[in-house]
């Protein structure tokens, strides 16, 4: 579980340095980056939330 804590509080802050970096460039570029980051993120914990759902229906 504190593994779990730390891998994700990691993943965030890379995230967040990876969109402060962007915004030093232009401050578009740092919330064009920083969105583009979440929604990739949404959609990996949509995926793997279906993935863990068992399927309905069949014989």
């Amino acid at each position: 579980m504190l593994m779990q804590l730390i891998v994700f509080l990691v993943g965030l802050a890379g995230a967040a340095a990876i969109a402060f970096g962007a915004w030093l460039l232009t401050p578009a570029a740092g919330f064009i980056v920083g969105g583009s980051l979440a929604v990739f993120w949404s959609w990996l914990m949509a995926k793997s939330m279906a993935s863990a759902v068992p399927a309905k229906g069949g014989d």
